[in-house]
């Protein structure tokens, strides 16, 4: 399915805690402010931070945005193939899901045919670049590469302002690098 810049992005991260799933979607909201009028970003996390249940909504328009939370969204991104299933159904027709393909098998592939399914190796490139904490990086240049809501660069701008810091110039080179990964991964 083809994907163009649009007026407007609705977006659901999901997963376990430890992805960097909110850290995602705050990055994501910050990077939209710089090409969008009104964002809305909206985490929600189990008690346990890291193997609980962890989603976040990313919206972004040049229109009004009457509600943070959206229970169905255009675009899922799932992070966990444990979560498949719960979010599969949350995808609107014609939408897009894209997955993080570690641990997805016939059981649990996503089974719609009326949606843009995606599965994306971020945890394989973000190990064999160097850093397996970058999976969320490689699955959002991936997405972005595939809808084209939001510019590179702004990302990129993000990145540095949020990793970066006297001595930290090679964290931020390998999440660019890993960020840019993805983007390549379904370009």
């Amino acid at each position: 399915m083809e994907h163009r810049k649009s007026n407007k992005g609705e977006l659901l991260i999901a997963g376990v805690g430890g992805w960097g799933i909110v850290t995602l979607g705050d990055m994501l909201a910050k990077a939209a402010l710089k090409e969008y009028e009104n964002v809305a970003w909206f985490p929600s996390y189990a008690t346990m931070m890291r193997g609980g249940e962890s989603e976040c909504c990313v919206l972004f328009s040049h229109d009004r945005i009457s509600s943070p939370v959206i229970y169905r969204s255009f675009s899922v991104m799932v992070l966990g193939a444990s979560r498949i299933g719960a979010f599969e159904d949350r995808v609107k027709p014609g939408g897009l899901i894209i997955v993080e393909s570690t641990g997805v098998n016939q059981e649990n592939k996503v089974k719609r045919d009326d949606i843009d399914v995606r599965y994306i190796r971020a945890m394989d490139t973000a190990t064999e670049l160097g850093s397996i904490k970058n999976a969320n990086l490689v699955i959002l240049g991936a997405y972005l590469s595939v809808t084209k809501l939001i510019s590179q660069e702004s990302v990129l701008e993000e990145i540095a302002a949020r990793f970066g810091g006297k001595g930290k110039d090679k964290v931020v080179s390998t999440c660019k690098e890993a960020f840019l990964a993805g983007c390549a991964l379904v370009g």
